[in-house]
């Protein structure tokens, strides 16, 4: 599997991604590359099956921190399960780790696949919001859970020569 930067010229097969999976379109734009965010395809076998983004909240808003938060991401029907997420999820927490010690992201109260995939990374609860950053989930019929995830400090080497 390659995971890669997106391109605009992307854009259409991202598309058929979000309709296979039933999730909403996302914007040309999206795909126009920027020093704030990152977006990335996976590959298998020069097909593209998933594609993933983050977002960078410069300002806090109503409980919600600033900072830089995993975006969607969304793998074809027939290649969930395989590992296409986590490395997608991975390539982009890898980024944000170049950036800051904190990550975020919120899902659908209802999400738990994304809920699971997370906490793998090690993302925990920070509350349950009727919106984030202008999101919402199910027209405002369900809740989004925040989640945070701090960048893990390297352990330090004993030194062996000390006595």
């Amino acid at each position: 599997m390659l995971i890669r930067s997106a391109t605009p010229d992307d854009v259409e097969s991202a598309r058929r991604i979000s309709v296979a999976s039933g999730r909403e379109r996302w914007e040309p734009n999206v795909f126009v590359p920027m020093p704030d965010r990152l977006v990335l395809v996976a590959e298998l076998e020069g097909e593209l099956v998933g594609v993933a983004k983050t977002h960078s909240h410069r300002e806090p808003d109503s409980g919600s921190p600033a900072g830089h938060y995993l975006g969607g991401v969304m793998v074809t029907p027939t290649h969930r399960r395989r590992g296409v997420a986590a490395a997608l999820t991975q390539t982009r927490l890898n980024w944000i780790w170049s950036l800051s010690d904190h990550a975020y992201y919120f899902t659908n109260e209802h999400n738990t696949a994304s809920i699971q995939l997370h906490a793998t990374f090690g993302f925990s609860s920070l509350g349950r919001f009727p919106a984030i950053h202008g999101a919402t989930a199910d027209n405002g019929a369900s809740r989004l859970i925040l989640f945070a995830a701090r960048k893990e400090q390297p352990v330090p080497v004993a030194d062996s020569t000390a006595h």
